[in-house]
């Protein structure tokens, strides 16, 4: 019979690899190297099925380093495997038992791996997202969060020194984004006065001056930015 395919199907492969263990117990030996031989063609489908939608989405803007995380082991595994020239996990493998449980091993940490596959991905973004808006006062979702740190602006005034003033103030010039960006349109120049912190009451100097400079000396960059997100 036929087996239904995988695609779109959340599957626990590590439960059912402890099941096959369990039913392979007492079984000689070359059937119990069938056993597992089959289970790891299975898996190294749904692995390979995984790498050809990451590489997918890389190609998406905003998504060039989805290959940095899960993948990039995954390709390191396979070398080690098969050969440097080598690409993916479905391939012939020894028929060594120790060797094919360890091979089995490897697919299964790429399956289980969060940044394995689009969703897992997209959770992460949402996660992440989620904080910097609720710490800095910006507003992203899990598409637009690496249009940010992606960007020029941020790149320019943010990235070295991973500052969250820069944060702060990107959120309050996103809060009036449609005045900010009808000013930089029209070349006018324009002013934001930061409103006092909510539990301080107090104003934070440090993202005045930020969103000062940013609104005088990088209205280009801004202004690429706030398009996107």
């Amino acid at each position: 019979m036929k087996r239904k395919t995988d695609i779109g199907v959340k599957i626990d492969y590590q439960f059912e690899y402890q099941k096959i263990q369990s039913a392979a117990r007492g079984v000689d030996a070359d059937f119990r190297r069938a056993m597992f031989k089959d289970f790891y063609k299975r898996i190294a489908k749904a692995a390979d099925q995984r790498l050809v939608e990451l590489e997918r989405l890389s190609k998406k803007e905003n998504f060039k380093d989805v290959t940095e995380w899960a993948y990039a082991k995954a390709q390191r595994d396979i070398r080690a495997m098969f050969g440097e020239d080598a690409k993916r996990f479905n391939r012939k493998i020894p028929d060594n038992l120790n060797s094919i449980y360890k091979d089995i091993n490897r697919v299964l940490n790429f399956l289980n791996a969060p940044t394995s596959s689009a969703s897992g991905i997209a959770e992460i973004y949402d996660k992440k997202s989620k904080t910097l808006n609720e710490t800095y006062g910006v507003n992203v979702n899990w598409s637009t969060t690496e249009a940010l740190f992606e960007s020029i602006l941020w790149k320019k005034t943010g990235a070295k020194k991973g500052s969250g003033s820069v944060l702060k103030a990107i959120g309050v010039i996103q809060s009036n984004k449609r005045d900010v960006r009808r000013a930089l349109k029209e070349h006018k120049p324009i002013s934001i006065i930061v409103p006092p912190d909510e539990k301080t009451g107090k104003k934070d100097v440090n993202v005045q001056y930020e969103v000062n400079r940013l609104l005088r000396y990088y209205k280009t960059d801004l202004d690429k930015l706030l398009n996107k997100i």
